[in-house]
This record gives structure tokens, C-alpha cells and sequence, in this order.
């Protein structure tokens, strides 16, 4: 089989596993309890967002463990919607957000809450402008992805950030879930972070809460976290309960949290090896594509090189899946948590064709990967557009 879904899981790497079943021997008391082996499970705890917070340049206590991205996602957004209500009820996304974005706002708009979504130019960027002239003295929130999980566009973010630290009741959020540990996160008072010069970076300095998991970058499944840079109150979705931060009652998973912090330190490790070979195997697949009459490109040229999306001018895109899967290649339609053969809403805002974003698949690449499996791809793919 050829596994080019990456965006949505990763295998689990074999030291990270390891770490994880020895933490889970090791590690076996509850890090909320007061004894010995309880304080001794906390401490690596502590060790691992000492850690995290370094990275994002922030205090410890602002590293909050949940389940999944999308847990960190809907804890962020109603939890400052329903902490700043006093201040205001508008909120902001763009066009691009994953439907862990969409779908809280959607609830909150039915209860009352403004919520405007910002439109993109033809490469899925925000509209800046559009930003200016849409936030007010009452927007309480921005969201906007970093990296956008099915064309991998690259956005802004220094740019927005300016312009939302000109309002004071205004936080900013990002979903970091195809960021981290595949493109470069910088601080403008901490420059000396950029370390791997040929990756792209984008500056974090004015963000507030970044959310990522360790699923996208070879750790395991079942973990998330939320990074409260400027250390904000906000209402936590579930009440009752001791664990790391008041934010998120729960017992911590020692063993996942220990494996999260070793994922991570290897994906920074790596970053800069990585992302050359992944760009190579773009740069292949793109020009493999780029001159058949029937494709479309949707991902732009400086996009992050892990994701790769176009849309097929004519025919069936799920009987062209089905047959790629009878040869062993495993595509995507869009990411993997939107509605089963809905349109892309992403490809429709960018194109504004609709049969495009009917039409769309997504190959999601990894260091693991190998030229052959490309050029195997390229060769079935035109072998079925010939039938």
C-alpha cells in the first residue's frame, strides 16, 4: 500500500511508542495524587511542558492538555466567548478554518454571538483589508489556521496579528494542527529560535492560543494541546476535577503526555531534513501534474510542501479514489473530518467552481514517503484517466 493521507494521521514513531509503553510502566500512579509515585509522575509532567512553554516562548502554566485539536479548538472558542461577553460578541474566522472552527462558531451564532468570516484572493490568503474594515471594539476573538489542512496555504500571520493587537478586548487564536513540527515558529523577541533557515517560519508574537496534536507529527492519537501564550482566563468546558491547568478537568495521561513531549523534540529535530525531502517530492508530484488538461491545481506554489491538492475538470473524483485504491494508493477527498462527499469549501472559495470543489483530491506527504511511490502514483493516475 501507498499511504499519502498523512495530514490526518501518522503512524506512531517506533521511539516514540517505546517511550510511551515504558512511561506506561513507569508512570503509573495518578499525577494528581499527593504521594511519592503520584509527585514523581507529575514532575515528568512538569518536565515535558517546561518544554512546550520554552518552544512557544511562554509560562509553563499556560500548556493545556486535552484530548484531540478539536477539544482544544471548541474549549478555546467558547471558552473566550463565554469569558468575554461582557466586552463583546463578535467573532472572526476565515474562509479557510477546519470544521472544529466552524462548527463552535456556528453553535454560538445560534445563540446569539456575530460571527463574520473573512474571504481569501485566489491563493486562499486572508484578506487583510477585509480584516481592517470587519473587526471592532467588539470582536472579543480572531481564529485563523496557520496552515491550512487541505491546500497547505500558508497564512499571515505576523500580518493579522498586527492588526488585531491595535484592540484590547481582541484575542488571537490559531489552529496550529499542520504547523507545528513542519514549519518554522518564531518569536520577534526571540529570533534566535529560527534555526532551520531553509524552512519557512511564521511569527507567533502576537498570538495568543495555538492549538496542535501530536498525531500530525508521528506521535500518538488520543492527546491535544491548547497554548495559552498570554496566560487568559477562559471557561473551561468541563467543571469538577483536578489536572495541570483549572481549564481542563481530567486525570493527565502521564505515559501519552511523556510520548508527546519525545515526538516533539524529534519533529524539531528533523524539521529541517524533512521538510527538503518532502519539498522534493512535492516539486515531483506537481510537475507530474501541472500540464494535463484535466487537472486543476488548487494548492498554491509556496504552500506548505506536505499537503498537495488539485481538482479534476471532468469525471467522477470518487470512482478515480475507488480505482486508485484498487491499485494499493491511498488518497483523500478533503481532510478527513469533513462530511463525506460534501464540497470542498476551501477549493470553492478560491476557485468560486463548484464542480472543482466537487472534484478535489488531497495528497498528503511525509518524510516517509519515496520518489518510487510518487512516480507510481503519476503512472496509475494516468493509467486510469485513460480508461
Amino acid at each position: 500500500m501507498i499511504y499519502f493521507d498523512y495530514s490526518a494521521n501518522t503512524p506512531v514513531d517506533s521511539t516514540v511508542l517505546d517511550t510511551f509503553v515504558e512511561a506506561t510502566k513507569k508512570y503509573t500512579a495518578n499525577p494528581n495524587s499527593n504521594h511519592y509515585l503520584g509527585k514523581l509522575a507529575k514532575k515528568q509532567i512538569d518536565k515535558a511542558s517546561v518544554f512546550i512553554a520554552n518552544y512557544f516562548n511562554c509560562d509553563p502554566t499556560g500548556i493545556i492538555y486535552t484530548s484531540s485539536a478539536t477539544e482544544s479548538n471548541n474549549l478555546v472558542i467558547k471558552g473566550i466567548a463565554d469569558k468575554y461577553k461582557h466586552k463583546g460578541n463578535h467573532i472572526i474566522i476565515s474562509a479557510m478554518e477546519h470544521s472544529s472552527i466552524v462548527a463552535p462558531c456556528n453553535y454560538l451564532s445560534s445563540l446569539g454571538y456575530d460571527v463574520s468570516v473573512i474571504s481569501t484572493n485566489k491563493d486562499g490568503i486572508v484578506d487583510l483589508e477585509e480584516l481592517k474594515n470587519t473587526i471592532t471594539d467588539k470582536t472579543i476573538l480572531v481564529s485563523i489556521c496557520s496552515v491550512d489542512s487541505e491546500l497547505g496555504v500558508i497564512q499571515p500571520i505576523k500580518e493579522i496579528g498586527n492588526i488585531i493587537k491595535k484592540y484590547k478586548n481582541c484575542i488571537f487564536h490559531t489552529d496550529a494542527t499542520q504547523t507545528i513540527g513542519k514549519v518554522n515558529i518564531c518569536f520577534s523577541t526571540n529570533v534566535s529560535q529560527i534555526v532551520n533557515n531553509n524552512v519557512p517560519s511564521i511569527d507567533f508574537s502576537n498570538v495568543d492560543f495555538i492549538t496542535f496534536a501530536p498525531h500530525k507529527f508521528y506521535g500518538l492519537n488520543g492527546l491535544g494541546v491548547l497554548v495559552n501564550r498570554s496566560n487568559l482566563p477562559i471557561t473551561p468546558l468541563f467543571h469538577g476535577g483536578k489536572s495541570t491547568t483549572i481549564y481542563r478537568s481530567g486525570s493527565p495521561d502521564t505515559a501519552n503526555i511523556i510520548a508527546l513531549n519525545k515526538a516533539f523534540k524529534i519533529a524539531l529535530d528533523s524539521l529541517n531534513n524533512r521538510y527538503g525531502y518532502v519539498l522534493n517530492l512535492n516539486n515531483i508530484l506537481r510537475n507530474g501534474l501541472i500540464n494535463l488538461d484535466c487537472v486543476h491545481i488548487n494548492s498554491p506554489i509556496d504552500s506548505s510542501p506536505y499537503i498537495f491538492n488539485f481538482s479534476l475538470k471532468n469525471g467522477n473524483i470518487d470512482t478515480i479514489i475507488s480505482d486508485l485504491n484498487n491499485y494499493g494508493i491511498c488518497v483523500a477527498r478533503a481532510e478527513a473530518c469533513s462530511l463525506d462527499n460534501s464540497p470542498s469549501r476551501r477549493v470553492l472559495f478560491i476557485t468560486g467552481d463548484k464542480n472543482l470543489a466537487e472534484n478535489t483530491i488531497r495528497i498528503s506527504l511525509s518524510h516517509l514517503n519515496t520518489r518510487d511511490e510518487i512516480v507510481e502514483f503519476l503512472k496509475v493516475f494516468n493509467l486510469i484517466l485513460q480508461h
